[in-house]
């Protein structure tokens, strides 16, 4: 029986996006998670891709787990939030168990209290090493599905409220 979907986007020449979904009602997504990473491997193999970014819901479960077995380094996108830093610090023990290195993404960096995410980095020797401040122009871009817009402020700088 079919439990999801695989789709694969060209955002730009060498700028691919391989998601999946699940059929509605399934509340197992381990397969789907593994069949979507699986033909990701294999486009970025085709296309020789420098990279392999995979995207995860939040949390330390089953498809977390899943879609973080055999991955070179982690990622951790978290917010200046109590929810954020309870979040990032079950993701950074469940790393360190799986010994899979990682660094900290920072999203909404100038928005909130940023200590105590400072703190788990520190209590886990890691860093911040990227900071995206909170932006009107990227969240209008995520919510319209412009990728290539959203790739564009993230990796150009932004706009003018991201020069501060």
């Amino acid at each position: 029986e079919k439990v999801g979907e695989f789709f694969v986007n060209k955002i730009d020449d060498n700028f691919w996006l391989a998601t999946g979904r699940s059929k509605a009602g399934v509340t197992e997504t381990g397969p789907i998670v593994s069949e979507v990473k699986s033909r990701a491997i294999k486009l970025a193999r085709e296309k020789r891709a420098d990279f392999l970014i995979i995207d995860t819901a939040p949390g330390t479960h089953c498809s977390v787990i899943q879609a973080l077995l055999d991955v070179d380094k982690v990622y951790a996108v978290t917010e200046p939030t109590p929810l954020g830093a309870h979040d990032l610090n079950l993701i950074l023990e469940l790393l360190q168990k799986m010994k899979i290195p990682f660094e900290i993404v920072l999203n909404k960096a100038d928005v909130g209290n940023r200590r105590e995410i400072e703190e788990i980095a520190r209590r886990f020797n890691t860093r911040i090493s990227i900071e995206i401040p909170y932006s009107e122009e990227l969240i209008k871009a995520y919510c319209e599905r412009d990728l290539r817009r959203m790739v564009g402020l993230l990796m150009n700088g932004g706009n003018e409220e991201w020069r501060r």
